[in-house]
């Protein structure tokens, strides 16, 4: 019982402790060195004791205590101190490697954006909000035109657009080989649909250089309500149903659900519309 007081009095703390930079490790190491030193000096005046009463101790009992205590007191809290800087720093290096993990085994490695794994993760709870899927218009043809260092380059450049626009609270993901996701939080249709239209056009605008050439590309998308009643895999699958009607339409432009109920005479693009270069995905220089 004596045992399990002593060692809950002593690292009672260690298990709220963040060890992530040096500051906490450094008010652990103290505290800890602190009592540590408390509970020898306690040891060190009890052995003193038992030796006076044995008669063993040349000086006065008090001297001995305050010499034992004091020295006792230097040593125990430096080592401890040691040894908590010690463990503290490896520690430490553990949560960064760690963090760097999480990291990696959520973020797609060519475009920099989250992986679909962690994009599914992040929105799985989500009641309210607007998810929107692109997908790069012709991209086989780029790949066969310019092979496939040029089609990294694509998702790239893409994905930077992506970055520059998308801020949070939204997410944005890649989701595919040349297929992006988006969530929108917070936002009123209208408000949603001026970004992504706006995302859409900063695509089509930018050039990219790759390969000795410079290419240009669209992108189409289709885009979906979350509601409380509706999971995931169904906002996807209408989403990815408005970007189909996208693709038929002629690509680079955006379709929401609520657009695949229209007949074929009304199937037109009324948030985007193809790019002055004409319905070509993409153009070398």
């Amino acid at each position: 019982m004596l045992k399990q007081h002593i060692e809950t009095w002593v690292i009672r703390d260690i298990g709220l402790t963040e060890f992530d930079h040096w500051a906490p490790v450094i008010r652990f190491g103290n505290r800890l060195s602190i009592r540590v030193s408390i509970i020898a000096c306690i040891m060190v005046a009890a052995m003193l004791v038992c030796l006076w009463s044995l008669n063993v101790l040349r000086n006065p009992l008090l001297h001995d205590i305050t010499i034992g205590c004091a020295i006792t007191v230097i040593v125990a809290y430096s080592l401890t101190m040691l040894s908590s800087m010690y463990m503290g720093y490896a520690v430490i290096h553990l949560a960064r490697t760690r963090r760097e993990f999480q990291q990696m085994s959520r973020t797609d490695m060519l475009s920099g954006l989250l992986n679909r794994r962690a994009f599914i993760e992040d929105i799985s709870r989500v009641e309210h909000g607007h998810l929107l899927i692109l997908d790069i218009d012709r991209f086989k043809q780029i790949n066969d035109r310019y092979g496939h260092l040029a089609g990294d380059d694509v998702i790239i450049a893409v994905a930077q657009t992506l970055r520059e626009t998308i801020k949070a609270p939204h997410l944005a993901a890649r989701v595919g080989g040349e297929e992006f996701a988006v969530l929108f939080c917070g936002l009123d249709h209208g408000e949603m649909m001026q970004i992504a239209e706006k995302l859409r056009r900063m695509v089509a605008g930018r050039l990219i250089d790759s390969m000795q050439q410079t290419i240009s590309v669209t992108v189409s998308g289709g885009i979906a309500d979350f509601t409380p009643t509706r999971d995931f895999s169904a906002v996807y699958a209408a989403a990815d149903r408005a970007l189909y009607l996208a693709k038929t339409s002629g690509r680079n432009r955006l379709h929401h659900e609520r657009d695949l109920g229209r007949s074929p005479q009304q199937e037109q693009p009324i948030y985007g519309t193809l790019a002055d270069r004409g319905d070509a995905a993409f153009t070398a220089a």
